[in-house]
């Protein structure tokens, strides 16, 4: 694993910076050692009884953009110095007693974390295939993941029932809905649904529309329409059709099918790309979490649920707290 920049904390003071600024340069003098390529152990430069390698120093190049980001001798002995830079400010860091401090030591576990995960799972999972035969199979057996639900276009007439209506008047409002659906379903000479919605509606947002709500699926929860109005529209057998009485809590409901879209699958290669990412994705998920169970049974955890449950106690008590009111005679700010 290669050693991760370990930015100092702010408290380090203006001395240790020029001691370390010293070390620097002394270290590119002394201690650096550039050899020919050869065995890949050979070390072009020790910092604190630590070599950077031949190996480190090409796998560094590879990381930072390849051999054509560093063509010449000098972009060479640049990237040699930062990585000696590096190394010093490191060791120094290491010395001061940087390694327990928690920012560190947090960012050393996440970036060692993250390393383990990406080499455990991702360079794995790049290699995995799914076949076309296994997106198919995928496919057949979840048909309803790509089924389009049915949808329909509807208006509706709506007759207002207060709650605190008497039975006189709810008989009266049952009356006069019943007489709009009749007008409704009257064929010669009869107004047209959304000339009667437009006359007779209670609703508001749809009544200017000719009673027009637009599209709605069959399955979906909308809670603008009682399901009750929804199953009824769903129940009508074809465009023109108009529903009977709809009671809900509310009011009456007369309902008219205006156009109908049944349900409807989408084909294999419409999805084909959906399924194989979600294929991957689902495989992904299976190797994360046979690596943490796997790394887990490598590891001693144990939580201090006591513990816990007083953090958890005192948080509630603060929350939970009544707070004081401001004095008498201020303006609350």
């Amino acid at each position: 694993m290669k050693l991760p920049k370990i930015r100092l904390t702010k408290g380090v003071s203006l001395a240790l910076a020029g001691v370390l600024g010293a070390v620097v340069v002394v270290a590119g003098q002394v201690a650096l050692k550039v050899v020919r390529p050869g065995p890949t152990n050979n070390a072009l430069a020790v910092v604190d009884g630590k070599p950077i390698t031949l190996k480190a120093f090409q796998e560094e190049i590879a990381r930072r953009g390849g051999e054509t980001a560093f063509s010449t001798a000098q972009q060479r002995r640049a990237l040699l110095d930062d990585l000696i830079r590096v190394k010093v400010l490191a060791a120094n860091a290491q010395k001061a007693g940087y390694a327990t401090d928690p920012d560190v030591s947090r960012a050393i576990d996440q970036l060692m974390a993250d390393t383990y995960q990406r080499t455990q799972i991702d360079a794995p999972i790049a290699e995995l295939q799914v076949s076309e035969s296994d997106v198919a199979e995928y496919y057949r057996t979840h048909s309803a993941e790509f089924t389009v639900p049915a949808s329909s276009r509807a208006a509706i007439i709506f007759v207002n029932v207060p709650v605190d209506a008497t039975d006189d008047e709810k008989r009266t409002l049952q009356e006069r809905a019943t007489k709009v659906r009749e007008q409704a379903l009257a064929q010669k000479g009869a107004p047209n649904f959304a000339d009667l919605a437009r006359q007779y509606s209670d609703d508001p947002d749809t009544r200017a529309g000719g009673g027009e709500i637009g599209w709605v699926t069959e399955g979906d929860a909308n809670p603008q329409w009682d399901s009750a109005v929804l199953k009824a529209i769903f129940d009508l057998d074809k465009p023109g059709d108009v529903s009977r009485l709809v009671p809900t809590t509310s009011g009456i409901y007369i309902a008219k099918l205006l156009e109908d879209k049944p349900a409807s699958v989408q084909p294999l290669s419409e999805v084909s790309d959906t399924i194989h990412q979600q294929m991957v994705r689902t495989e992904r998920q299976h190797q994360a979490a046979t690596l943490y169970a796997q790394a887990l049974a490598n590891v001693q955890v144990s939580v201090n649920e006591a513990g816990v449950a007083a953090m958890e106690a005192t948080e509630k008590a603060v929350v939970d707290a009544p707070h004081s009111s401001p004095a008498k005679g201020h303006k609350a700010g």
